[in-house]
């Protein structure tokens, strides 16, 4: 009975140790939650609102995939590397958009010219 109260408080020691405050949380935004037809996919992404390193947009091999930025604070353009797409000269708060079909699989960089920052990750996987 002593080793089995022992190993009752082990246990329960152990489920209450986790700190989920230090965890990150990452944005996943799919083909499943985003659009009814899986060969497209649209997203817009605005500059400092829905962007970030922690913001995956994943889509699967083959999709046409249609992104769609705007950059509220300045004139931009935006590059998916991997593709060696752009968006081309944005104006301040207007809208450039890359569209291509998903041919290379793994993860690749969007960034901003003008900042030269990461604004999300494109994740492109097998079905």
């Amino acid at each position: 009975m002593k080793k089995l109260c022992i190993a009752a408080l082990a246990v329960l020691a152990l489920t209450s140790c986790g700190d989920t405050s230090a965890s990150t949380t990452t944005t996943v935004v799919s083909t499943s939650s985003v659009v009814e037809n899986p060969s497209t996919f649209e997203y817009t992404m605005t500059i400092g609102e829905n962007t970030g390193t922690d913001v995956v947009i994943e889509v699967i091999e083959g999709q046409t995939v249609e992104l769609t930025i705007v950059n509220p604070d300045s004139h931009d353009d935006v590059h998916l590397h991997g593709y060696d797409l752009s968006t081309g000269a944005i104006d301040k708060g207007q809208a450039g958009v890359i569209t291509f079909t998903a041919t290379k699989t793994g993860e690749f960089d969007i960034e901003s010219h003008e900042t030269e920052k990461v604004v999300s990750i494109l994740k492109v996987t097998t079905k």
